[in-house]
Formats: structure tokens, sequence, C-alpha cells
């Protein structure tokens, strides 16, 4: 506007850009923290999900009166 137009970056703006760069920073950071997590997460509902599956099989197969034939 009443400015002239350079190519020169001005000190605040290199601070904003410089700022701006470092959330970025932050936040994909974060985002890849989250992300394992989550798979983490998963995989140990796998794991809860096998154990609960092999206690059932088990049970069926000792007071139940056979093997379960669903696998």
């Amino acid at each position: 506007m009443n400015q002239p137009e350079s190519s020169e970056v001005r000190p605040q703006d290199a601070f904003l850009l410089s700022a701006v760069g470092w959330q970025h920073l932050i936040q994909d950071s974060i985002g890849k923290v989250q992300q394992a997590q989550l798979h983490a997460w998963g995989e140990m509902a796998q794991t809860f999900v096998a154990l609960y599956q092999d206690a059932w099989d088990c049970w069926t197969a000792r007071f139940g009166g056979g093997v379960p034939l669903d696998g």
C-alpha cells in the first residue's frame, strides 16, 4: 500500500515465518505421535480379542461339551 515493494524480508516478517515454521514442525510431530499411539492401541485391542477368543474356545471345549466349530 504505502510501502514500496522490495525483495527484503523485514525482521518482523522473518520472526513470524520462523514461528510459523516451528509451529508446523511441532504439529507434524504431535500428529505422528498420535498416529503411533492409535496404531499401538489397535494392536493391543487385537491382542485382547485373540485372548478373549482363546478363553472362550477353552471354556466351550471344557464345559460346553465339545470343540467350537467356528474356527
